[in-house]
């Protein structure tokens, strides 16, 4: 339903925020060498960051404090971003922009930072609670996909989402990591108040009625003891109260997370024993089956936890759940369904495949396994295609053509430069070989959800390439990479060869994927054949200096192999674990068009490298 016309409101007309003053706070500059350099032309998560910038702050509406259009459709002519019910997903925003900008040095649109973050500080109320304004926002309860729970009352100014309020806690923790201003510990601090006198606490466990999206100060049981599975959204409220409880070590934090879990692991029916997804309890979402997403970022919540306390048991869950995202979904491309146990094919939003690549790194660090070729192949295939880029976006400017003009609604639509402004947005429904395949006019072309966790992973997957600690530097994934220690240039799957740059003296060890035979490995120092050894899948390359370029060699073919995903055959080649062809190819806008890669010689291009002043690990 689209909102009704409302007389007195106009586009731009002031939103009615709980809080009117604010104080004072700095965004800091994001500082860094910058210079140019030939770079390989493969995947550079450096530069899909610089393109997650635009994801990021372009979609957003200048006269609604760079509020995002939450909801994107292609299936008109031209394409349409609308404002609905699911904006409040632009927390996930506020979170991934500062980590897009560290990797990047990228400053568009610098002035939607400061926005988003006076109006969080706007919805603060009294009670330390985060409060989703009405006034103004006359599309506030416009529902898009559901998201509204049923029997909220929508005859309010203000409504507390508790949910937003947990996950803003992230994002006050990186500007107070950032700026170390005190502003940001108090304001989190008073949102943990408040977020845990809202709670209905049952002794052991706690929870929010009649929903976190939509929670009522003072709920009892007369709200039903669970929250539907559909949305739960505890969640979100469990990471950013672990994020703020790593960084202040504030106790009703950790405290209040405990709680959460518990009934997130216990009460909702959401998980057996053995961290198998489970639909829930509404009876009406039975034959859809487990929501892929709504589970795999549990997982993730629990991990931050579990990572705080040294918490094996939850560790141990942690990796079941994984195992078992894993054994339901095609490890090749990285192919992760919207819903495990349909009747029907299942798509692939790029949410669950974030989701999966952030445990596996972080799975794999804290030692509980070893995961780092999986995660190599799912960021190379189904999350890198999964971006909108600019040759993506011509095609679906060509799709979008065939279609009758529609008119937007001004309260609450734009068709203006709409896929120029999505460039670096993540797919929302992608299949095996199609970024977009709507079948109706009313079908989604994105649900922003996405590009929230798609740049959130885009950090954790360049943050994870290399580690260095105490003088030694581990390579673990072969992609481009910048640093203040060495220079990363992948020439895969051009041709088996990686040169590492070297910036200052370290001890070398550069991880070789699994499809390389080690007798096959070659290493040179200055173009002097040197030995080495090997620890796993680990080179060992020794103490290198400033100036050294180092450099691994090994063969590279491509090889064919037949998928069944989703009940449907497909035919891919790869070439290390990069798809370099897939049959048959996508109608609308079709994924692995990369002939380039198949030459087997390695173009370059010549872009600017940032090297970040500030490493934020998240």
């Amino acid at each position: 339903m689209a909102p009704e016309p409302t007389d007195n409101w106009k586009s731009g007309d002031p939103i009615g925020y709980i809080r009117d003053d604010i104080p004072e706070f700095d965004v800091p500059a994001y500082e860094g060498e910058r210079y140019e350099a030939p770079v390989p032309d493969t995947l550079d998560l450096e530069e899909r960051a610089a393109l997650a910038v635009n994801g990021l702050t372009s979609p957003t509406d200048p006269l609604a404090d760079h509020e995002m259009y939450s909801t994107v459709f292609f299936r008109r002519s031209p394409p349409m971003m609308q404002h609905d019910y699911s904006d409040h997903c632009q927390v996930k925003f506020m979170e991934a922009l500062p980590l897009m900008r560290i990797i990047s040095g990228s400053d568009l649109n610098s002035e939607v930072d400061r926005s988003w973050m006076s109006a969080a500080l706007r919805m603060q109320g009294p009670d330390g609670l985060i409060y989703t304004p009405v006034k103004g926002r006359p599309w506030a309860f416009l529902e898009t996909v559901g998201c509204v729970p049923p029997g909220s009352n929508t005859d309010v100014d203000q409504y507390i989402d508790a949910e937003m309020g947990g996950r803003m806690l992230t994002s006050f923790m990186l500007y107070y990591r950032r700026s170390k201003d005190p502003l940001w510990k108090e304001v989190a601090e008073r949102v943990v108040d408040g977020l845990v006198d809202l709670a209905v606490d049952r002794g052991d466990y706690a929870y929010y009625a009649p929903s976190p999206h939509f929670a009522i100060k003072g709920s009892t049981d007369e709200y039903g003891k669970r929250v539907p599975l559909f949305g739960m959204g505890v969640e979100y409220i469990i990471l950013g109260l672990s994020h703020l409880f790593r960084e202040t070590g504030y106790e009703p934090a950790e405290k209040l997370a405990q709680k959460l879990i518990r009934y997130a692991l216990h009460e909702l029916n959401a998980f057996d024993e053995a961290g198998h997804f489970l639909p829930g309890d509404r009876p009406e979402q039975m034959h859809l089956g487990a929501d892929f997403h709504q589970h795999s970022y549990v997982l993730l919540a629990l991990l931050e936890y579990a990572l705080l306390t040294d918490n094996a048991e939850y560790l141990e869950f942690v990796r079941k759940g994984f195992e078992y995202g894993k054994a339901n979904s095609d490890i090749v491309l990285g192919y992760f369904p919207e819903n495990i146990g349909s009747t029907e094919m299942e798509q692939s939003p790029i949410c669950d495949v974030a989701d999966m690549i952030a445990l596996g790194l972080k799975l794999t660090r804290a030692g509980v396994g070893d995961y780092w070729e999986e995660v190599d192949c799912w960021i190379r295939n189904m999350f890198a295609e999964g971006q909108l880029l600019p040759s993506r976006a011509q095609w679906l400017e060509s799709y979008a053509l065939q279609f009758p003009a529609i008119e937007p609604n001004p309260m609450h639509q734009t068709t203006d430069r709409v896929l120029e402004r999505n460039v670096g947005a993540f797919a929302s429904w992608p299949t095996p070989n199609d970024w977009y395949v709507g079948r109706a006019p009313e079908e989604h072309g994105i649900i922003h959800c996405c590009t929230g966790n798609g740049t959130r992973a885009i950090y954790f997957a360049w943050e994870h390439i290399l580690d260095f600690d105490d003088g030694k530097l581990r390579v673990n994934l072969l992609l481009n990479r910048s640093s203040p220690w060495a220079e990363l240039d992948s020439c895969i799957p051009y041709t088996g060869q990686v040169d590492i740059n070297i910036k200052e003296p370290v001890n070398l060890s550069v991880r070789i994927p699994e499809w390389v035979n080690k007798d096959d490995v070659r290493l040179k120092v200055n173009e002097k054949e040197r030995k080495f050894r090997w620890d796993g899948r680990y080179a060992l390359a020794g103490d290198v200096k400033p100036q050294e370029i180092v450099t691994f060699t090994f063969p590279i073919t491509e090889r064919s192999e037949t998928l069944w995903i989703e009940k449907e055959r497909y035919n891919i080649v790869r070439k290390g674990n990069d798809v370099v062809a897939i049959d048959p190819p996508g109608q609308v806008c079709p994924l692995y068009q990369r002939d380039h890669y198949r030459e087997n010689k390695t173009r370059f291009k010549k872009r600017e490298r940032f090297v970040s002043k500030e490493l934020i690990y998240q």
